[in-house]
């Protein structure tokens, strides 16, 4: 009577994990043909030359060419650029807005200010692109302000924002800033609501001060949040392609070309398909990196939490 009660027990099991399974079967194909199928052929791709109805194996020659290609390495410095400086400014508005929402303040004050805050996030990246486009017109706004305070003497004088090889990177990359601080204001604002009172209670009767409990109590209950806000920062703005292709398409003269609108501007303008595969494949690796940082960094979370 136990070992049948056991095996039927073990049954009873089997039977729940398969359904487990059958369950995640869906999702498992879906991803398999839209990711892992896709990813495939782009690394067999950058092996050849030509389309992807006719082509010729040409080995290493498109990663050869890629790295003596001065195109592809200013991409790379500009996409480092642009990654650098979004993330740093995202941390840095995201950080002092969540502190100042943070305090002792009208809840329903402070549920306006976040909801006003968090728009830029909201926004399709085409849209946000749309507005600061009209922002940056040499008549637009920004001009337009610049002029009001004495800082531009006239039409004559108006700049072109995103029309100059020397403006057009900076100025994306403010409006990345723009549009993506409200994602790292909203994680810290959360992790910032999840400090004990007590905390700083009893450093305030033990005499330190503001500056000090940032430091001391503040910081050091951050620094979880913020190693995995910045990595995931990282990695979508590297990857970032929205803003830039419908700003500047990468012009003018490749002056605000990151990887992802190279790759997009060999794929399908130049038809170079083989040497644009090569480079997403070199993104990808990047990516891949940062991305085990990450999965690294949420382990050693759940580890500490068991």
């Amino acid at each position: 009577m136990v070992e049948t009660g056991i095996l039927r027990s073990n049954k009873f099991f089997t039977l729940k994990k398969m359904q487990a399974y059958f369950f995640v079967l869906p999702g498992i194909i879906i991803l398999l043909v839209l990711l892992v199928y896709p990813l495939i052929q782009v690394m067999v791709l950058s092996f050849f030359q030509g389309n992807l109805l006719e082509r010729e194996f040409i080995g290493l020659s498109n990663y050869i060419q890629l790295f003596s290609d001065p195109v592809f390495w200013k991409a790379l410095l500009q996409t480092s650029y642009f990654t650098i400086n979004s993330v740093i400014f995202h941390f840095l508005i995201g950080l002092s807005l969540a502190l100042i929402l943070n305090q002792h303040i009208n809840s329903n004050i402070r549920s306006l200010f976040r909801g006003f805050l968090i728009i830029p996030w909201l926004l399709a990246p085409t849209v946000a692109a749309m507005i600061w486009i009209l922002i940056y017109n040499p008549f637009g706004m920004l001009n337009g302000l610049l002029t009001s305070f004495n800082l531009l003497s006239g039409r004559g004088q108006s700049i072109n924002w995103i029309g100059n090889p020397n403006l057009s990177l900076l100025s994306v990359t403010v409006v990345n800033i723009w549009r993506g601080y409200p994602f790292t204001m909203v994680m810290l604002l959360a992790a910032l609501q999840g400090i004990p009172d007590e905390l700083y209670e009893a450093a305030r009767i033990d005499g330190a001060s503001p500056i000090k409990s940032f430091f001391y109590i503040t910081i050091p209950a951050l620094k979880g949040t913020m190693f995995t806000v910045g990595l995931l920062d990282i990695i979508w703005t590297f990857r970032h392609f929205d803003i830039i292709f419908a700003m500047t398409g990468g012009g003018p003269m490749n002056s605000s070309e990151v990887m992802t609108t190279h790759i997009y501007n060999l794929a399908f303008r130049s038809l170079k398909w083989g040497y644009a595969a090569a480079e997403a494949v070199i993104m990808f690796l990047v990516m891949l990196i940062f991305s085990t940082f990450y999965i690294r960094n949420l382990k050693k979370g759940e580890t500490g939490n068991d």
